[in-house]
């Protein structure tokens, strides 16, 4: 994934759609292994090493999100329609913020137990709220001409 500071590059409405999509399938993969180590977790499994391997791959996925996330607020606008920016704009900045918020939360979840029903749950809602916005961009914004 490219840096923060290539957003101050410019890019072409079909460089940003391809980026983006590049990075969805990314953030997917990430997000299929958090579910699939969630579940072991979850499941109340004395196993360090899937607590370990879970928190490493949600440290990989938040990293990921959140210069994705930075890209997509920085770039996504410039895909919207006139009179739409705005709106658009203020929108993806809500869905972003309460994305960053269950993840913050998921993690602490971790930190302080480790196991459990409420882990399984937040990352459901983290994944759910991720697959989501990006099914949302991908028939909104990204599949414009």
């Amino acid at each position: 994934m490219e840096s923060v500071s290539d957003t101050q590059t410019p890019a072409t409405p079909d460089e940003i759609r391809a980026r983006i999509r590049s990075e969805h399938a990314q953030i997917s993969a990430l997000l299929a292994r958090v579910e699939a180590l969630s579940e072991r977790v979850g499941g109340g499994e004395d196993d360090t090493e899937s607590v370990i391997a879970l928190r490493e791959e949600l440290q990989a996925l938040g990293t990921v999100l959140l210069e994705h996330l930075h890209y997509e607020e920085y770039q996504l606008p410039s895909l919207a329609d006139e009179g739409e920016v705005d709106q658009m704009a203020e929108d993806m900045h809500r869905e972003h913020q309460a994305q960053r918020e269950i993840f913050d939360r998921v993690i602490r979840e971790l930190d302080e137990t480790a196991v459990g029903s409420s882990l399984i749950v937040g990352v459901r809602e983290l994944s759910r709220a991720i697959r989501d916005d990006m099914e949302h961009e991908e028939r909104e914004l990204l599949n414009k001409p």
